[in-house]
């Protein structure tokens, strides 16, 4: 996939733009793009992904703590998969968040991006405080010539897919819900990391993964996960937390892999997680730790199939 950036402006070609922070590539966003790419076959134009690097909400509200369902590679990657070959990334700032919706419609969308189609979501906001919606797109699209479609939301099991919404689900633990609404499992990568080995002296040694500081990880607790290494795909109980048995203060995020026994350190893991397990406790006993982490692991065998 080619990515564009300002820098490139304007575009060599004509275009049919869909434009959002696309963080999650979600099933609504697969909507969207797949509707670019169909008015982009009609009108015989370039169909193009455009998004926001750093997520808006990260330069807008610095303190809230906000986490990605999609760092930028992720998100570069399930993109490509969609069979998109052009992407361009506008860099946020609080300047350009201060731009009228004319202006950043005339300067990005029609002198940068030559877009004689624009596909957005129902729930469209652009501009400065996103005073600019639909309606707003429409009366331009009719003063600078182009198209404008908007697309349905995606209800699932009558929940509207958002990437609020999956993070909220991935927060309260609810995996399988949260799977549903992506249209794929969540997953992250990390690097692995030297750990204290306990998992090994346990006899169920761990890789302790370094995961980038805005990605959103589930809430502390067992998870079973599919664990990717070189193209080669693994069964894995993860645990995520502060060890209480041990009395740790920091948390860890450390994954068993099922039948392997490689030295992996430095390496990095793609986890998709599956299904919350249970809780992290404090057991009363190292042997009782022990006896968990065995039910755990037999346990998630069976369900991995």
């Amino acid at each position: 996939m080619k990515i564009f950036t300002p820098k490139d402006f304007p575009l060599p070609f004509e275009t049919v733009i869909t434009i959002g922070s696309f963080d999650g590539i979600h099933l609504g966003h697969q909507a969207l793009i797949k509707e670019t790419k169909k008015l982009a076959k009609e009108l015989r134009l370039t169909p193009v992904v455009v998004t926001f690097e750093p997520h808006p909400r990260r330069i807008l509200f610095p303190d809230s703590n906000f986490k990605l369902l999609t760092t930028l590679e992720e998100k570069i990657e399930l993109i490509s998969q969609t069979g998109i070959e052009h992407m361009v990334l506008i860099p946020f700032t609080k300047e350009l968040a201060q731009w009228s919706p004319d202006l950043f419609v005339q300067e990005y969308i029609v002198d940068g991006l030559h877009a004689k189609g624009v596909v957005v979501g129902f729930n469209f906001g652009f501009g400065k405080n996103r005073k600019g919606n639909i309606d707003t797109l429409k009366h331009l699209g009719k003063k600078y010539n182009f198209l404008v479609n908007s697309v349905g939301p995606v209800i699932i099991d009558g929940i509207i897919v958002s990437s609020s919404s999956i993070r909220n689900f991935l927060e309260k633990k609810e995996i399988e819900t949260a799977n549903k609404l992506l249209g794929r499992n969540y997953f992250f990568s990390g690097r692995v990391i030297e750990g204290k080995k306990r998992g090994e002296k346990l006899g169920f040694p761990t890789a302790n993964l370094e995961i980038p500081p805005y990605k959103l990880i589930p809430p502390p607790g067992v998870y079973a996960v599919w664990v990717h290494y070189k193209n080669q795909l693994f069964k894995g109980a993860m645990n995520i937390g502060k060890k209480p048995t041990f009395e740790d203060r920091e948390l860890s995020i450390e994954v068993h892999i099922f039948d392997f026994n490689k030295d992996i350190y430095d390496e990095i893991l793609k986890i998709e997680v599956i299904r919350y397990i249970r809780n992290e406790i404090k057991f009363p006993s190292i042997e009782a730790l022990k006896n968990q982490i065995q039910l755990d692991c037999q346990f998630i065998r069976q369900l991995l199939t």
